[in-house]
């Protein structure tokens, strides 16, 4: 399986690399690419809505539930990395930036999920 997972490795890194400018330099120069390098850069295209990062796995693998966790906090962008924007009710429906700061208004959306089993 090590040959399969370095081929698919590299595989991942090109692909990045294609919609990343630091990492196609340090992979066109022969650098080691670290996992730090290589989150940072699916951070950085996930960001630019350039990646979109897919995570596979069932409701009944804790393994896979960690990787999805890991996955949110490694490579969505945090509120203060995007502009978001809500509808101010009080101004008639006014489009208001949000700060995304902890000192900000609390803003959230509500929402669920109904998942049956067949």
């Amino acid at each position: 399986m090590k040959s399969l997972v370095l081929e698919k490795r590299r595989e991942l890194i090109e692909t990045v690399s294609e919609v990343d400018v630091e990492l196609a330099e340090a992979f066109r120069n022969g650098n080691d690419i670290s996992t730090s390098d290589l989150d940072g850069a699916i951070h950085r295209a996930t960001i630019a809505r350039k990646f979109v990062p897919i995570f596979m796995g069932g409701t009944r693998d804790p393994t896979g539930l960690g990787l999805l966790i890991y996955g949110v906090r490694s490579f969505l962008p945090s509120p203060i990395d995007v502009s978001n924007y809500a509808l101010d009710q009080s101004r008639n429906g006014e489009k208001v930036e949000l700060s995304g700061s902890i000192d900000g208004p609390f803003v959230a959306l509500a929402f669920t999920m109904v998942h049956r089993m067949l």
